[in-house]
C-alpha cells in the first residue's frame, strides 16, 4: 500500500509541452555545438532553427506575466561572455531580455488585438517588420522571434475561444473573447503562422547563407514544426513514456531555460578558455 501511494507521488505525466521543449533544447544544443566546435556548421544550422521558434511561441502562449529576477541576470552574463569572446565588441543582448518583454508587453498586445481586431494585428505585424534591420543587431532572434511570439499569443486565444482557458496556467483568466474577435483569431493565427515563418527563414539565410539544399531543408523543417504548432494544445500527452524517462522530460520542461543558459554559458567559456577546440 505504501509502495502504490508512494509510487503514484512520485510518478510524472508528461505534457505536450514538455516534447515541446525538449526538441526546442536539442535544436538549440545541436545549432551551439555547430556555431562553436564544428568547421563547417551549416548543416548543424539547419537543424538548430527548429529552437527558437518554439521558445518563442511557447513564450507568447503562456499567460504568465512575471519577469524572473534570473532571466535578466542569465541575460546579462551571457552578453558579456559572447562580447568578451568577441573581444569586448558589441554583440546583441541575449535572447533572455526578448523573452522579457514578451512578458511584459504580452497583456498589452492582447488588449489591442481583442479591441481593435484586424487594424490592431496589421498595425503589429507592419511594425515589427520595419524594426527587423533594427533589432537584429540589438538582440538575439529581435523582431522575428516577436514574430513567433505573436503567433503563439494567438493561437492561444484561439484555443481559448474553442475550449475554455487553460487551468494549468497560475496567471489571471482573460475576458471572454467578443463573438466578432473570436471568429477572426482563426485565420488572423494561421496568416500570424505564416508570416513569421516567411520572415524567420529569410532572416536565418541573410546570417547563415545557406546553400539551396539547406535553404530547402530549413524551409521544410520549420514549415513542418509550424503546422505542428498550429495543432497544439497543452496538456497530458497521449505517448506516456516509462517513469524514467517521464521524470527526465519533465526536469527539462520544467527547466528549458536554465539548460540552455548552462549549455551557452559552457560553449562560451570552452571557446575562450580553450580555442584550440573552435574552429
Amino acid at each position: 500500500m505504501h509502495k502504490a501511494m508512494r509510487s503514484a507521488r512520485t510518478s510524472r505525466v508528461v505534457d505536450n509541452t514538455d516534447w515541446l521543449k525538449v526538441t526546442a533544447i536539442i535544436a538549440v544544443a545541436i545549432g551551439h555545438i555547430g556555431y562553436f566546435f564544428i568547421e563547417d556548421d551549416h548543416w548543424w544550422g539547419v537543424l538548430g532553427r527548429l529552437g527558437a521558434p518554439t521558445l518563442f511561441f511557447l513564450m507568447g502562449y503562456a499567460q504568465s506575466r512575471v519577469v524572473p529576477f534570473h532571466w535578466i541576470l542569465l541575460g546579462v552574463i551571457l552578453t558579456l561572455l559572447e562580447s568578451w569572446n568577441a573581444d569586448w565588441t558589441w554583440v546583441p543582448t541575449n535572447v533572455f531580455f526578448s523573452f522579457a518583454l514578451i512578458r511584459i508587453a504580452r497583456p498589452y498586445v492582447q488588449f489591442i488585438l481583442q479591441h481593435y481586431g484586424w487594424a490592431a494585428f496589421a498595425l503589429l505585424v507592419s511594425a515589427l517588420f520595419l524594426v527587423l534591420p533594427i533589432a537584429s543587431p540589438t538582440v538575439d532572434y529581435g523582431a522575428e522571434g516577436w514574430l513567433w511570439a505573436l503567433f503563439g499569443l494567438l493561437h492561444r486565444m484561439h484555443v481559448d475561444s474553442r475550449s475554455g482557458p487553460d487551468v494549468n496556467d497560475t496567471a489571471k483568466t482573460p475576458a471572454p473573447l467578443a463573438d466578432s474577435f473570436a471568429k477572426s483569431v482563426e485565420p488572423m493565427r494561421l496568416l500570424a503562422c505564416g508570416i513569421a515563418l516567411v520572415a524567420y527563414v529569410w532572416q536565418e539565410q541573410k546570417e547563415f547563407e545557406f546553400s539551396q539544399t539547406q535553404l530547402a531543408a530549413v524551409m521544410l523543417s520549420v514549415g513542418f514544426l509550424s503546422a505542428c504548432l498550429c495543432l497544439f494544445r497543452r496538456g497530458p500527452s497521449r505517448i506516456q513514456p516509462p517513469e524514467t524517462i517521464a521524470r527526465v522530460l519533465c526536469f527539462v520542461g520544467r527547466h528549458t531555460l536554465e539548460i540552455y543558459a548552462i549549455q551557452l554559458a559552457a560553449s562560451e567559456l570552452i571557446k575562450k578558455l580553450w580555442p584550440s577546440l573552435s574552429p
